[in-house]
């Protein structure tokens, strides 16, 4: 404390709060590629970039999805290209390491068990999700199905027709680019908890099969996201479902908000480790996932009138053993209300600190 010797009106820069949890970026996307060669990761953030950096090396569907994924309100993705003989997961073993948050081959109707490899990929990683894509532009309703059942994967039907790289001509493609810049759009513009539906697609003209609203029915049931036209708004995403047969992470943004807490809590937790395993430390990580979560509840990410209805966070006695706290184990357990007010998502957080 400063000891002022004399009246007058004294000035003090006072530091900000430390050890803040701060919420970790969601909307970078990894495209899997196919191209002459093999490649690792290369950021972009722009198609004009893209066209530099990688450019005729590319093929398939690739340039498109990229150009859509721009167009759709995405800023920044990595492209990793992988040879034509050359298996799925070459690609998703160079994008491993990256810092993204969704996932998309626009060419996975290539590879055998593509929806299987990706979806494992990120159930594995659990810091991403993957966006799928129907194999073929028209598939018969009655037999139509997602391809696999996972919580980390969104499937979407049906493809689009957008203008070819020529400006010119018209081409029917994959809307797996598309979609991942609307994913993108929405996580900047509303946040990663509202569902990346009801949002009109930029730079299409045209559906490999138009859905009427029974057969957008029948699909959803099945954990297939729907595009559609809608007279006098356009085309439009018109779904947000994972495959997941679980209920409790049907919808694709419940999904995306754990991973976002997870990621943000992990990253926001790492000072605890160098201090002593103790009340004091567990207060303080107490206050400072609080403090994260009513940021999150205040800006509508959470459900309920009063943060105890939106979120809990214990850390105390009661969430560890005399057998952690020796080993230097903190254990946070963390509840948080996605859907409906106190209908919480539980997690349950460990910590190592390096002082027993």
């Amino acid at each position: 404390m400063p000891e002022y010797l004399a009246p007058g009106v004294y000035i003090e820069e006072l530091p900000a709060q430390l050890h803040s949890i701060q919420g970790v970026s969601t909307s970078i996307v990894g495209f899997v590629g196919v191209g002459q060669q093999a490649s690792g990761a290369v950021a972009i953030t722009s198609f004009a970039e893209f066209e530099r950096a990688i450019g005729s090396s590319a093929r398939g569907n690739l340039p498109i999805a990229v150009k859509g994924f721009f167009e759709n309100g995405g800023t920044r993705c990595y492209v990793a290209l992988i040879a034509p003989t050359d298996a799925l997961q070459a690609g998703l073993d160079v994008l491993a390491p990256e810092d993204i948050s969704i996932l998309c081959c626009p060419d996975e109707n290539r590879f055998a068990n593509a929806a299987a490899v990706m979806a494992a990929h990120c159930e594995q990683r659990k810091d991403r999700v993957c966006i799928l894509q129907s194999p073929q532009p028209v598939m018969p309703d009655v037999t139509h199905d997602v391809p696999v059942h996972s919580s980390y994967a969104a499937y979407y039907y049906p493809w689009l027709t957008v203008a070819g790289l020529d400006g010119v001509t018209s081409v029917t493609v994959p809307p797996g680019g598309h979609v991942a810049g609307i994913y993108a759009h929405v996580d900047s513009q509303k946040g990663v908890w509202v569902a990346p539906a009801g949002v009109r697609l930029i730079g299409v003209t045209g559906l490999s099969q138009q859905i009427s609203s029974a057969e957008s029915d029948l699909l959803s049931a099945r954990g297939i996201n729907v595009l559609r036209f809608f007279p006098g708004q356009g085309y439009e995403v018109w779904g947000a479902r994972t495959t997941s047969q679980d209920l409790d992470w049907k919808y694709v943004n419940v999904r995306r908000l754990a991973i976002f807490v997870e990621r943000s809590l992990s990253q926001g937790l790492q000072w605890a480790v160098f201090e002593p395993n103790g009340p004091t430390l567990w207060a303080a990580v107490r206050l400072r996932i609080e403090d994260f979560f009513l940021n999150v509840w205040r800006s509508g990410g959470l459900m309920g009138r009063r943060p105890e209805e939106a979120f809990f966070v214990r850390c105390d006695n009661t969430t560890m053993t005399q057998a952690d706290i020796d080993l230097g184990r903190f254990v946070v357990i963390v509840g948080f209300a996605p859907v409906r007010p106190a209908e919480f998502v539980i997690l349950r957080i460990t910590g190592q600190t390096n002082c027993t």
